[in-house]
């Protein structure tokens, strides 16, 4: 299971780098597009296309893993709070192979769509600029994808007795 957690390690650090550097590509873009359009009434061609079809995607689907990984996920806990902790803890264990099991259709058909994509060529025209926006469909399966990674792995962890993986410190908290 420690090969595992380094190898989730890494890929869920890579693919936080890749939104962070994506939320600041984003911010400059923008930023660039608003001066060029208000100070030299030149706007950047097909911004609201790469901040919707780019980066948006990326910033989105890359740190769901991340999220899942840290326990920072939204839950309501209303009715399982009830339970005793040993009830709570099978509710826990099975939801992991049951999202594992959404998340793994929502791979299969995510990239089912980036491949049709890819395949005819997806584009969008905007201000007389071709934009190709069949890469990002990439991003879904693969953020979706890692999340089954690491759903199994909580799931496995849960079989096997050894708790939840433990959420690695892979941004520093700020206080």
């Amino acid at each position: 299971m420690d090969l595992i957690d380094r190898w989730l390690d890494r890929a869920i650090g890579l693919t936080t780098i890749v939104g962070l550097v994506a939320v600041g590509l984003m911010m400059a873009h923008i930023t660039i597009d608003v001066v060029g359009k208000f100070v030299f009434s030149s706007p950047v061609p097909a911004t609201i296309t790469l901040v919707s079809n780019y980066y948006m995607v990326v910033v989105a689907f890359l740190p769901l893993a991340l999220a899942e990984r840290r326990n920072s996920h939204i839950s309501v806990e209303v009715l399982t709070e009830q339970f005793p902790s040993r009830v709570q803890h099978h509710i826990a264990g099975w939801t992991y192979l049951l999202s594992a099991c959404v998340f793994g259709l929502m791979t299969y058909r995510a990239f089912h769509d980036a491949m049709n994509n890819m395949d005819i060529g997806s584009f969008i025209m905007e201000q007389g600029t071709k934009v190709l926006i069949w890469p990002p469909h990439f991003m879904l399966p693969l953020g979706t994808g890692l999340m089954v990674l690491v759903l199994l792995a909580k799931f496995a962890r849960y079989l096997t007795g050894r708790g939840q993986i433990i959420p690695p410190k892979l941004i520093p908290e700020v206080d």
